[in-house]
């Protein structure tokens, strides 16, 4: 199973984050970049269907082996999402603008760790010839996977998404989005 998976889906909200300034007297830089930014985090939600199908489409089929419904895994990897812009700096004749959002989300190296943990601990605590089938041993796994995930806390992240405004005044997130998720997801 691939951790960066989901990636994907929650990429393509945040680079949906491209602003564009038309003439003047709109609202400021700072403000279409805050609008831009709360519309694609919004959209990060256990109870959003196209986002929980975006990310069961981007799965590689692990879920299943493990006797995981992958739909049922997101909501519960996603429940506690939250996230607060805190600033957006924008430097207009530079061009660029930081903006500052506090991610809270569950780590997956946090739950990879417990579920690792009570799995291996699990493993010392059977006798191999009593394993039915390997098929059981995977149902076992996905139930403390499962397991873990539910039991994640959610954790803050403070991430630093950087904009770029090109030569017609378009406004748009960096490649650097990714990364900033990806660390925030771990």
């Amino acid at each position: 199973m691939k951790k960066r998976f989901w990636t994907i889906p929650l990429m393509v909200l945040v680079m949906a984050c491209t602003v564009f300034l038309g003439g003047c007297g709109g609202p400021s830089v700072e403000e279409l970049i805050r609008e831009d930014l709360e519309t694609a985090f919004s959209e990060v939600s256990p109870d959003n269907e196209e986002l929980l199908t975006a990310m069961t489409d981007s799965s590689d089929g692990g879920f299943e082996t493990l006797g995981i419904d992958t739909q049922e895994f997101a909501k519960a990897y996603l429940d506690g999402f939250t996230h607060e812009i805190k600033e957006v700096a924008v430097d207009e004749e530079a061009g660029t603008a930081d903006a500052t959002v506090v991610l809270k989300m569950k780590s997956l190296t946090v739950i990879m760790s417990e579920f690792t943990g009570k799995f291996q601990e699990y493993l010392t605590t059977i006798d191999p010839q009593a394993v039915e089938s390997e098929a059981a041993l995977y149902k076992e796994a996905g139930t403390m996977l499962m397991e873990a995930v539910k039991n994640a806390e959610p954790e803050e992240s403070e991430c630093v998404f950087t904009y770029e405004k090109d030569d017609e005044n378009t406004w748009s997130a960096t490649d650097s989005a990714e990364q900033q998720i990806l660390e925030a997801m771990m």
